[in-house]
């Protein structure tokens, strides 16, 4: 799997449905992948924001990976976020995992998403994957998330960095199983990135924040909380910001729509922002795209929250 490139553009980081027992709801999960598929290069399960992954229990991710897989088949990668609370735990679901997609037949669709400053410290991170790409001959991605490292504790210690540090990075683009990242932090750090990178023309790096997508689009892609609302509007704002040596040759009358799609998907996101999980729950239970609302986080400010997604998504389901 190795071989295999990261996908590039539209990744939607879908919502996990549940039932009232907080199991998968299988049939809920088949209705949005049909809903975003069309629309996206890739399905990101599992996140530990929008896919509530860092609460789903191991039986739980077995069950939306093998049934997502059933669904998909090869017709669109899969990011799978597998960082658990220490390195022994994340290489059991990962090698658990990986054997069920191995029997399926189906190695080169997924990508393995890490947060391992989730879990560990950034000293040794390099032997770290060099191992663990050479024992699983699996494909990797990066997800540098300071905001979430720094919620979690490690031996009930906060952790002195939340960022991969740029020399470290730099020297693990030299591992062929790592494909790329997915970002979240400040835009410094991220042009720093880029220059670590710059000498793998096959590493994708990712946006993790919508919101600054849509100012400082990455030429790799963005992962859309939004798009489980609002695909099509979020497949073409992303196909134009991606398009660079188009921009010049667009006539007025599309890059008047194109600014108020890339309005229209801002807005959206400053609603579901905060709380993006059972926010996104609620109105797609309300819009009967998926039977039930559980979500494993609390829902905050609902009612006119809810009924403003509502508003916005109405004239475009």
């Amino acid at each position: 799997m190795t071989g295999s490139s990261a996908p590039r553009g539209l990744i939607v980081d879908l919502v996990t449905p549940l039932d009232k027992n907080k199991n998968i709801d299988t049939q809920s999960l088949e209705g949005l992948l049909d809903r975003v598929l069309a629309y996206s290069q890739a399905i990101f399960l599992a996140s530990p924001h929008t896919g509530e992954g860092n609460l789903l229990t191991k039986e739980q991710l077995k069950i939306l990976l093998g049934h997502t897989l059933s669904v998909v088949e090869t017709a669109k990668p899969i990011l799978f976020w597998i960082s658990r609370k220490s390195e022994e735990e994340t290489r059991e679901v990962l090698f658990g995992l990986a054997e069920a997609v191995e029997k399926r037949g189906l190695k080169g669709l997924v990508f393995w998403v890490d947060t391992p400053l989730s879990y560990r410290s950034n000293r040794g991170l390099l032997n770290y994957y060099r191992e663990l790409c050479s024992q699983s001959g699996q494909s990797f991605l990066l997800y540098n998330d300071p905001d979430f490292v720094q919620r979690r504790r490690v031996r009930n210690r906060p952790l002195k960095r939340g960022n991969i540090r740029t020399s470290i990075l730099k020297e693990m683009v030299s591992l062929e199983g790592i494909k790329g990242m997915i970002f979240r932090g400040t835009l410094e750090r991220a042009h720093n990135y880029q220059k670590a990178v710059i000498n793998r023309a096959d590493f994708m790096t990712y946006d993790g924040d919508e919101a600054r997508f849509l100012k400082h689009p990455s030429l790799s892609g963005v992962v859309s909380a939004g798009a489980n609302l609002a695909p099509e509007a979020w497949q073409r704002i992303t196909t134009s910001s991606m398009s660079v040596e188009e921009s010049d040759h667009r006539y007025p009358d599309q890059v008047r729509q194109i600014l108020e799609t890339g309005d229209y998907v801002l807005r959206l996101h400053e609603v579901y922002a905060h709380n993006p999980a059972p926010l996104i729950k609620e109105a797609l239970h309300r819009l009967g795209v998926i039977r039930g609302n559980t979500s494993l986080q609390e829902l905050r400010e609902p009612s006119r929250t809810v009924e403003q997604l509502l508003e916005l998504v109405g004239g475009r389901v």
